[in-house]
């Protein structure tokens, strides 16, 4: 018997929002598929695909994601293959899912969490008629992500039901409780939340911390917590744009149906600081557009084939080798082909060997997951150095832009070039990137410069690391490649380089939002230093002066100017990081100033313990950024502290009313009133183990009783050289917003003095 293979396979593209509003389509989960395995890396990794997707989609329209292939088979005798089940429960069409079960469940969940949290906005917004087009928008979104979790039965109770369970442990119940019936973790928080929101008994509680489960919840809702915040002059999330940005760049027809003038005016009218109606709009405004692009511009290509055997054929086929392939891998069978074509062979060439250095650092990768996320951070970087490309994630985007430029090379001795500077890009990341302090005093191949300043370089690149600022990658990769290939003088150079990219990214930071800074660097290596523009104007001369002129170009280039934005935007809500490197910066060879108590001066060399090295910044010793007023006062019995700090400008969160303490004394510490916060700071600037003894009782005349276990925690920490200053203010001193004002200033000094002498 013939057999039309035409008919075989049915395949389709479609769209999220198309593939879980089939009416009556629920997808149930064979026994002998795996458990919901996906981790926090998965996570990461579709989040930030769509948020970045967005970010492209503003400046081309045509932007899709494509989140992988997914088989389906529709089941040909429910009655008998379903168990558990109620047949009166049993959804109209069942399809078993074959492939994609992990991207299907956790999008459920995430239309789940952002349903609460458009609803949340919604429940929070004044009830008058200049908000009616703001709810309807909300509900026409609320009722899309309804139908991507559930399936509406239209019998039972709840008429809705999960739209995903999974065999032998899930059953759908006509109107049985959840628990029971639904036993699998991501079927019983989809019922849960039908239930809540069918009977308005309020959402669910996250699951508890501990299960792989419970955290890619939490890191959903972390993620979309900064999408809801990327209005915020510190957003820490790059990758998202701003409501305003959207509304410039996007079709309102995309984002809410059809044009919303009233809605638009609010966000380009909005005032300074805020109000809570614009922050309310703009939440919206940047979940909705998450929300389009995960609905209507994320797809799946979707297979059906007629049978169940022929869907596992192609399951094999398609995932022969367990994990997917990355632009990398795929690209490097090109260069090979090559190399091999146009010489003896690939092995033993350099291209071999620069190749070698790409893939020690993918090697380092645990899963395919965090391979592929470290595949697109590295090809990101890549490509921003090579000629300021903004390189999407799409592994087609990303393929094509590789092929595109190695075949585009006109000799043998250009494509080397190019993998070399690959090769030099990994190593980068290997060597400086992933520098251990606790394994290497300084960077490799900066032995020679010395020693306060390769230290500081290092300091530096973990700083950056943990500010999270990436861009920051692109120039100083540039001159460690130099330093790689032993050019002359190229260590000095790299090493500077580090203390200016630092010095330059605190002094914006200290008094501006994010917003425009990765364009500085981008402009900088279009027109200057990436690897297309050659190393002639690769120098540490050529970068202060650029960096230099932009400061001067954001109105911050003096000392005046910009003190009087840092006094009163480097706070620890708006950049906690940068923060933690004030302080480091400003306790190296630092005295307490005699003429004012509580303040610190610039000392003489070596007036201090180092503070600039880069075990020092990973030390338990200063993990912890303290707020000496505490930031919770109304937890204090007899509370002291001055009400005028928490006021409407938090003036609590100021530089200067922050300090270094180890993360257990920093607990302990804590919410305390300021003369016992006096004697911990006492404990931690005593040098003589005499003293400590008096201290106690001087404790005691203070109506301080420390506890034996408190005491010991303080006798075994070491001496702490900053906060000598705060000591001198005595156990009568005034902390309060006028003396936070002044110590504020005198870091920022202190701050600027040094920093712009790494810029000039």
């Amino acid at each position: 018997m013939s057999v039309d293979i035409s008919q075989a396979f049915i395949t389709s593209s479609e769209t999220i929002s198309d593939f879980f509003q089939r009416p009556g389509v629920g997808y149930y989960i064979p026994l002998y598929q795996r458990p919901y395995s996906w981790d926090t890396e998965n996570i990461d990794q579709l989040m930030s695909d769509i948020c970045r997707g967005v970010d492209v989609l503003l400046s081309n329209d045509k932007n899709i994601h494509f989140l992988g292939t997914v088989i389906i088979v529709k089941e040909s005798n429910p009655f008998v293959n379903i168990n558990p089940q109620d047949r009166k429960a049993l959804p109209p069409t069942i399809y078993n899912v074959i492939d994609g079960q992990q991207r299907i469940s956790t999008i459920t969940l995430l239309a789940c969490l952002l349903y609460q949290r458009l609803e949340q906005i919604r429940e929070k917004l004044p009830n008058d008629s200049n908000t009616d087009g703001l709810k309807e928008a909300i509900d026409s979104y609320l009722a899309t992500l309804w139908e991507i979790f559930s399936v509406d039965l239209r019998r039972g109770s709840p008429h809705r039901k999960p739209i995903i369970i999974r065999g032998a442990v899930d059953g759908w119940t006509f109107e049985g409780d959840d628990k029971n019936n639904y036993k699998s973790q991501v079927s019983y928080f989809l019922a849960s939340f039908i239930r809540a929101i069918t009977e308005k008994s309020g959402f669910p509680q996250l699951p508890p911390t501990g299960s792989s489960f419970a955290k890619n919840i939490r890191k959903m809702n972390s993620w979309l917590k900064d999408i809801e915040k990327a209005y915020e002059p510190d957003s820490e999330d790059e990758e998202f744009p701003p409501a305003w940005e959207i509304l410039t760049k996007m079709s309102q027809v995309d984002l809410w149906s059809y044009e919303r003038p009233e809605l638009i005016s609010i966000v380009e009218h909005r005032s300074n600081p805020i109000s809570t109606l614009e922050k309310q709009v703009c939440s919206l405004v940047q979940l909705f557009a998450f929300c389009h692009y995960l609905l209507q511009r994320s797809c799946f290509t979707l297979n059906e084939p007629v049978s169940e055997d022929w869907a596992f054929d192609m399951f094999q086929s398609l995932n022969a080798t367990g994990t997917p392939l990355t632009a990398l891998e795929t690209f490097k069978p090109l260069v090979v082909n090559f190399v091999s074509s146009n010489s003896a062979a690939f092995k033993d060439s350099k291209s071999e060997d620069y190749f070698e250095q790409v893939d020690e650092l993918l090697s380092s990768a645990r899963s395919a997951s965090s391979k592929n996320k470290l595949t697109n951070d590295y090809l990101t970087l890549f490509a921003l150095t090579h000629d300021g490309t903004k390189l999407p994630t799409q592994f087609s985007a990303q393929r094509k832009w590789l092929t595109e430029r190695y075949n585009g090379c006109k000799s043998m001795a250009e494509r080397e070039e190019f993998i070399r500077r690959m090769g030099d890009l990994a190593t980068y990341l290997v060597k400086a990137v992933n520098f251990e302090p606790h394994q290497l005093a300084a960077i490799p191949k900066t032995e020679k410069v010395s020693e306060p300043h390769r230290k500081q370089a290092a300091l530096c690149i973990l700083y950056l690391k943990d500010a999270g600022h990436k861009m920051a990658n692109a120039i100083v990769s540039r001159f460690y490649a130099l330093v790689i290939r032993e050019e002359p003088n190229a260590d000095n150079e790299f090493v500077y380089a580090c203390k200016a990219v630092a010095a330059f990214f605190t002094l914006w930071r200290s008094a501006l939002p994010n917003t425009g800074l990765d364009d500085v660097y981008r402009k900088l290596l279009r027109e200057q230093m990436s690897w297309e523009k050659g190393n002639t104007a690769l120098t540490v001369t050529n970068l202060k002066a650029y960096f230099r002129n932009i400061l001067n170009d954001k109105g911050i280039g003096n000392q005046n100017d910009w003190k009087n934005k840092a006094t009163q935007y480097l706070k620890y809500d708006n950049a906690k990081t940068v923060c933690r490197f004030a302080l480091f910066v400003t306790a190296h060879d630092t005295i307490s100033d005699p003429t004012h108590p509580g303040l610190m001066k610039i000392g003489t060399s070596g007036s201090s313990p180092s503070y600039l090295e880069p075990n020092q910044w990973i030390s338990s010793d200063f993990k912890s950024i303290e707020h000496v007023a505490p930031q919770k006062p109304e937890l204090l019995s007899g509370n002291d502290w001055d009400t005028a700090l928490y006021g409407n400008n938090d003036d609590y969160e100021q530089i200067g009313n922050l300090t270094l303490l180890p993360g257990e004394i920093n607990s302990s510490a804590g919410n305390k009133r300021l003369i016992e916060k006096w004697i911990y700071y006492r404990h931690l600037a005593e040098t003589d183990p005499n003293n400590l003894i008096a201290l106690k009782q001087e404790a005691e005349k203070n109506g301080v009783h420390l506890k034996k276990n408190t005491i010991e925690l303080l006798k075994n920490t070491s001496h702490k050289h900053h906060i000598l200053p705060i000591v001198q203010l005595g156990a009568t001193g005034r902390w309060d917003k006028s003396f936070v004002d002044k110590r504020t200033e005198r870091i920022c000094d202190i701050l600027w003095e040094r920093l712009h002498a790494w810029l000039t």
